[in-house]
């Protein structure tokens, strides 16, 4: 949340500026008014190079800090599992319930938490709601088994839902 109201504050000022730097080309005689000598006028100037330089710093050094995939610590060290680790071992578990016949999935982190979003394309007779829970069950046993990665967020979206047609014999 502290990034997304960071990167908003960022984009206001900039569309500020703008805006103050376009007015100032076409009516310049509105400007000449103001008192760039004055102490309020270097403080508000000064503050606003100040926020506009942590801004860029904070950009600057989260872009080159930002991983892919997941860092889990154990007591033996540190594991790196990347995020195409994630999805081909979740493909192998969804790809075993035979009512899934279509899957997307999205893993990543938000914040400090760990999510998985699957969109599904179910064929099934049976209760959606119960179907879901243990779709989500198996996801997070199945990552908390083999890889060790405990997961606080499993979203599963149900794009496309069919009924099963019982077959007669």
């Amino acid at each position: 949340m502290w990034k997304k109201v960071v990167f908003f504050l960022a984009w206001v000022g900039i569309f500020l500026l703008s805006i103050i730097g376009i007015s100032y080309i076409i009516m310049p005689s509105y400007f000449v008014q103001v008192d760039t000598a004055s102490l309020i006028f270097k403080f508000t100037a000064l503050n606003i190079c100040l926020v506009y330089f942590f801004i860029s710093l904070l950009k600057l050094l989260s872009n080159f800090s930002k991983k892919d995939g997941y860092t889990i610590k154990n007591e033996n060290g540190i594991i790196n599992i990347s995020s195409d680790s994630v999805r081909n071992l979740l493909k192998e578990v969804l790809s075993r319930d035979h009512d899934v016949k279509a899957m997307k999935i999205e893993s990543g982190k938000r914040g400090s938490k760990f999510y998985v979003s699957v969109t599904l394309e179910i064929l099934s007779n049976a209760n959606i709601a119960d179907k879901t829970v243990a779709i989500q069950n198996s996801i997070k046993e199945e990552l908390r088994n083999k890889l060790d990665l405990n997961v606080d967020i499993v979203e599963v979206k149900i794009s496309k839902l069919s009924i099963r047609k019982d077959s007669m014999v």
